[in-house]
């Protein structure tokens, strides 16, 4: 953790207090199975000068439980967590359902679910691509709207299509980039979310 923060004063990039993840950690313990108290922290940095966007970074320290070079090497290859994140600093609850309503009709993505981080009081809702525009190479193609305080209960209204995330993490799998995989990374698949068949959900 102080290398990189070392790392980034060097280069002249400004980063803000790092915080616990929440969401982020959830989904790298579910994709690969790491244990609960892995220590996945967030920072931002100021990279430019002016009104220029931040870049969040996501920091695994080596010392943590749970950490391999192959969850890096996985992520990087799948671009898992590559997105593009919208700050609401005010929301509502009615701009903000409009909104990722917009997302998943016009913007042909599908909601993958939230998580609010009591660390800094904001509240995520993730977005994946849809099955067809997940195989068209982007540099980003998750979404995340992150929204000041707790909107824990809007967001819980929005239902996750489970299916269609699956068939938009397969279809990003199919569509990855193999340079810079470990021999090690490519003998363990990433596991993606198993589609529950209608019956079990009903049942």
């Amino acid at each position: 953790m102080e290398s990189a923060l070392a790392y980034f004063e060097e280069n002249g990039w400004p980063a803000s207090t790092t915080i616990p993840s929440v969401l982020v950690k959830r989904r790298l313990v579910e994709r690969h199975w790491l244990p609960d108290d892995a220590d996945i922290r967030v920072t931002r940095l100021r990279v430019t000068t002016g009104l220029a966007p931040e870049v969040e970074v996501f920091l695994f320290p080596r010392c943590s439980p749970g950490y391999t070079d192959e969850v890096g090497a996985q992520e990087r290859v799948h671009g898992f967590e590559n997105h593009v994140g919208l700050f609401m600093d005010r929301p509502e609850e009615r701009s903000l359902t409009r909104l990722a309503d917009r997302l998943e009709t016009t913007g042909r993505m599908v909601y993958e679910g939230s998580a609010h981080n009591p660390h800094e009081n904001t509240t995520m809702l993730y977005f994946a691509p849809s099955a067809a525009v997940a195989m068209s190479r982007r540099r980003f193609p998750r979404w995340e709207l992150q929204c000041a305080g707790d909107l824990t209960a809007c967001a819980d209204r929005r239902p996750v299509r489970t299916e269609a995330v699956y068939s938009a993490y397969a279809a990003l799998k199919a569509n990855h980039v193999d340079a810079g995989l470990t021999q090690s990374a490519r003998r363990r698949p990433v596991p993606v979310p198993v589609p529950v068949p209608a019956a079990v959900r009903e049942g």
